[in-house]
């Protein structure tokens, strides 16, 4: 099997390793996407030598989890997280080990991980240590645990929304034995936070596969630890394609149910003030579509253009088109008359000036905003003298 040559400087890390004296090699996920010929991402290497080993033997090392054991290692401009091998004992908080005991055997600490696909290590060579399999379960295109399924969740149940989320990013599905761990262990994921949840899931919707994923979580008891998602019949209301991103998610649910709340949303899944402000956006933006049937320049204008990809996106999702819009907004954006209010010739203190006694209020703002709105649907010329002509034809309000 042909080394990819992304590898190549993380060999040179492990013969350093290997030149003072130790053991390593690289594991998890860039072992398995290698396998199975997927993009490979994060590299990650487990060696014999201890955290200050490692410490000694580099230059550049960052002690992010010295306590378990990992630290990262910079080498040609690139991180590369180097774990000692360890057993775990006790997982009292469902997620962190009691007890973590550092060992010289590869094989030792590839048994403490979750499935067989991700237990599999590989040397500079090429070679591989592959004592459960998962380069048989990669073929096959199947998740199973490590040991006991029933184990291995209650260790950290987080593992049963990984399952679910490798699902739907790998198109695998899961032996059953582990399935059946899966739902009969389902409700231990109440110890787990949201925020960690909410990572999976965002995985899990993003992933080529993710009617998989959505299946999976019908299918078993997981669905119900999902808050205000978990009212929705998932598999039969999947989107049209995959989601990306959180603020597309809520745009999506709260598109499926308008009486659902945005705020209590964002509050009960612990998601950022910034997700909660593009899923606003991505609604106002829907809001319009919905109403012209058509991308028109205002919404073009008024939506981030970071949220091109999203909006186009979200109505795929939701079956109102089938094309990419991303071009054809790119192309609008291209041909507005102005690209942000400060390219307007008129501002507000032009309007307040026109109006000196009339008190200042939310009128100004609405105003404004109106004279952008006809300057983008190309009502009014970006032209001072015309813009002024246009408001003083205009009533502005006596009251705020």
């Amino acid at each position: 099997m042909k080394i990819d040559p992304v590898f190549h400087p993380a060999f040179e890390v492990i013969e350093r390793i290997e030149q003072a004296g130790g053991e390593a090699f690289v594991v998890g996920g860039s072992v398995r996407d290698f396998i199975s010929g997927r993009p490979i991402g994060d590299i990650d290497i487990a060696t014999s030598e201890p955290p200050q080993r490692i410490q000694e033997i580099f230059d550049k090392v960052i002690p992010v989890g010295i306590e378990h054991g990992t630290v990262i290692v910079r080498h040609q401009s690139v991180s590369y997280e180097v774990t000692t091998y360890r057993t775990e004992e006790g997982y009292e908080d469902y997620r962190h080990p009691d007890e973590v005991t550092f060992v010289r055997d590869i094989a030792i600490d590839l048994a403490r991980r979750d499935f067989t696909m991700n237990a599999i290590a590989m040397d500079r060579c090429g070679n591989f240590i592959d004592p459960y399999e998962g380069r048989i379960a990669i073929q096959n295109k199947t998740i199973e645990a490590v040991g006991d399924p029933f184990h291995r969740f209650r260790e950290d149940p987080l593992r049963m929304m990984r399952a679910i989320r490798f699902s739907s990013q790998l198109s695998f599905t899961l032996d059953a034995s582990t399935k059946e761990a899966l739902d009969a262990e389902s409700a231990l994921l109440a110890y787990i936070s949201i925020e960690r949840i909410a990572v999976e899931v965002q995985k899990m919707y993003a992933g080529k596969g993710f009617r998989n994923g959505l299946e999976l979580l019908k299918e078993t008891r997981l669905h119900h630890q999902l808050p205000i998602i978990n009212q929705f019949d998932l598999s039969e209301l999947a989107p049209g394609v995959p989601l990306q991103h959180w603020h597309e998610l809520l745009a999506y649910f709260i598109k499926l149910d308008e009486k659902l709340s945005l705020d209590h949303f964002v509050k009960r899944w612990k998601l950022s003030n910034s997700t909660k402000r593009q899923a606003g956006s991505l609604l106002k933006a829907v809001e319009v579509y919905e109403e012209h049937r058509d991308v028109t320049a205002w919404l073009v204008y008024r939506l981030p253009e970071e949220l091109f990809d999203s909006f186009a996106r979200l109505l795929q999702a939701l079956g109102q088109i089938e094309e990419d819009l991303k071009s054809i907004i790119e192309q609008k954006r291209k041909q507005l008359p102005v690209q942000c209010m400060k390219e307007i010739t008129f501002q507000a203190e032009d309007l307040i000036a026109l109006y000196p006694d009339i008190r200042k209020g939310p009128w100004i703002s609405k105003a404004m905003e109106q004279i952008e709105c006809e300057i983008i649907k190309e009502n009014i010329e970006n032209d001072y003298e015309k813009i002024k002509e246009w408001v003083l034809a205009w009533n502005p309000p006596v009251n705020n």
